[in-house]
Order: C-alpha cells, then sequence, then structure tokens
C-alpha cells in the first residue's frame, strides 16, 4: 500500500473526536486521519490548512474536547512518529513524537536504559509532554533532553536545541504553530532489576494516590507557587463533589473523572467551580492543566 492510498483509507469524516480522549466525552471533528511520515504531514496541512483548522493529538490524555466539537481537521501522529532508536555511541534516544510514554519506559528496560522511567507514570505521548513540559515524581521530560525536531509554520524542518527553548513547571515556549515530531534524550545504562523496580515503586505509587482505573484526563489543575493544588481543593472541601455526570475524584482531588456518563461541560463547569471558590476563599487564581479544545454545544 502506498503512502497515499494509506492516508486516504484513515481519513474519517464527522468523526468522533470526544471517543478517543481519556475522559471519552466530546463532539465531533470534521476530518480526522492518521500521518504516517513527515511528507504527509506536510502536504497534508499545506492543503488543509487552506480549509480548516487543524489540530494535531497524541493519546487524548490532557484533554477535554467540548461537545460541540472541532470544526476542523485532527491529525494523528502514527507510523514513523511511533519509532524508538538508540544511537552507535549508545548514549542518545531519539524517540517519534507520537510515541506513548508507557512504550518508551518498555523500551527503556528491554535495553537497561535509566533516567527515563518516570514516564510509565504520565499518560500521554512524548510530543504532547514536551510541549507542556510534563513530569512527576521529581522529574520532568525537560530533565535529560538534548533537542527536537519540528516542523514549523512555514512547514520546515528545523532542528530546536535545548538551550533555544525556554522550559517552565508544566509549559514550554512551543506555540500551537510548531508541531514536534522527534526528541533525542541523554540516557544511561543501569541494571535491569533496578530499572524495573523504580518503575514497579511508580506504579505502586500511582495506584495509590490517582485514579488510575476512572476515566481521567490527569491533573486538572497546575500547582501554584505557593500551595499545591489538591490542598486548595480539599480546602474548599470539593473531594467527591458531583456535577452531572463529573466527579472530583475521591483519590486524589485534583483529578476529574467521568462518573456516570459525564458531558464535557459537565467537567468544565465543575472544573470553573473549583477555581471560582478557591478564589473565592484563598484569592489564588488556578490555572488549568487540561487543555479545552473546541465549541461548546447549541442548545
Amino acid at each position: 500500500m502506498n503512502n497515499k492510498s494509506s492516508l486516504l483509507k484513515s481519513l474519517k469524516f464527522n468523526y468522533q473526536l470526544g471517543k478517543r480522549t481519556w475522559f471519552g466525552t466530546g463532539g465531533n471533528c470534521k476530518l480526522f486521519l492518521e500521518v504516517n511520515s513527515i511528507n504527509q504531514l506536510i502536504n497534508t496541512i499545506r492543503i488543509a490548512k487552506k480549509f480548516l483548522p487543524i489540530l494535531v493529538i497524541g493519546s487524548g490524555s490532557n484533554v477535554i474536547i467540548r461537545d460541540g466539537g472541532f470544526k476542523g481537521i485532527v491529525i494523528k501522529l502514527g507510523g514513523n512518529f511511533r519509532k524508538i532508536e538508540i544511537d552507535k555511541s549508545n548514549s542518545v534516544l531519539s524517540v517519534g513524537a507520537g510515541t506513548k510514554d508507557l512504550e518508551v519506559a518498555k523500551f527503556c528496560v528491554e535495553k537497561n536504559i535509566s533516567g527515563l522511567e518516570f514516564l510509565s507514570g504520565i499518560p500521554g505521548t512524548i510530543g504532547g509532554n514536551i510541549k507542556m513540559n510534563a513530569g512527576c515524581y521529581g522529574n520532568q521530560i525537560s530533565d535529560n533532553l538534548i533537542d527536537c525536531t519540528i516542523i514549523d509554520e512555514k512547514l520546515n524542518k528545523k532542528i530546536v536545541k535545548k538551550k533555544e527553548i525556554e522550559f517552565h513547571y508544566r509549559k514550554s515556549s512551543f506555540d500551537n504553530g510548531q508541531i514536534i515530531i522527534e526528541a533525542r534524550f541523554k540516557i544511561q545504562k543501569n541494571n535491569k532489576s533496578k530499572i524495573k523496580k523504580k518503575i514497579s515503586t511508580i506504579s505502586d505509587k500511582r495506584k495509590k494516590s490517582q485514579p488510575v482505573s476512572s476515566r481521567t484526563g490527569g491533573s486538572t489543575f497546575t500547582n501554584p507557587n505557593s500551595y499545591p493544588a489538591w490542598k486548595l481543593i480539599d480546602e474548599i472541601d470539593y473531594r467527591g463533589k458531583q456535577l452531572g455526570g463529573a466527579k472530583v475524584s475521591n483519590l486524589h482531588s485534583n483529578f476529574l473523572i467521568n462518573y456516570k456518563n459525564a458531558s464535557s461541560l459537565d467537567l468544565e463547569m465543575l472544573g470553573e467551580e473549583i477555581k471560582n471558590k478557591v478564589w473565592e476563599k484563598r484569592r489564588i487564581n488556578l490555572k488549568w492543566e487540561l487543555i479545552r479544545i473546541g465549541e461548546f454545544k447549541k442548545v
């Protein structure tokens, strides 16, 4: 099957985009397709941007697709964008932006690579997590980063070194017009049993402290400098709070869950209610970590 026919085969109209997210809520997009190479990606964007807005997604782990859907074309990175390779010097790991974090963690176990075990505790794909500088348990994805290969606003492929990128807590200087297609990381070797033990510890911590068996999207709000978000939410007594089918997790109050066939509006309204209550009580402005995309459903 050639590139053109494989691309056309993946093309879907009026696609149920919300169902592809971890929350499982939200509306449709006009077009959805999976691209497997840089040429496919560039050619698709070159044509599509003349007619429709474009959204590139990963695994849909930290997004709320609003109930009115996204009136544009959604591109998912597949094929070559999911490759994981080690260079000849055995010191650099190259990862395609569409690769799931858990797949990277598994690869590192197989190859005795240490330093990226924490990825087993983060949902999503490498590209999206670099853009938001995702992290957990004292590590963040920018720690061992060397550089990123991107497609810029003019559809040129370029390499951006770490020193050219501004990384902050849960954000970076990448903008929506820049698409990360690959990242390279410094690696170090270690004993396989030690790597497995570290991943097992992270897994146990997640199961005990996060609603991993529920339909959730990860942390709802970023932590303010002064206070963890979950403590602020507990202060307003919102642990376990429900609104429609949405609920604040009893296990970790900075996680919203799709409890009973929630709509995206249920989730967003519950989050906004939390923001307002925290502001009223502490004059602290919680900032959404979840990305909200699309339009509200017309009544």
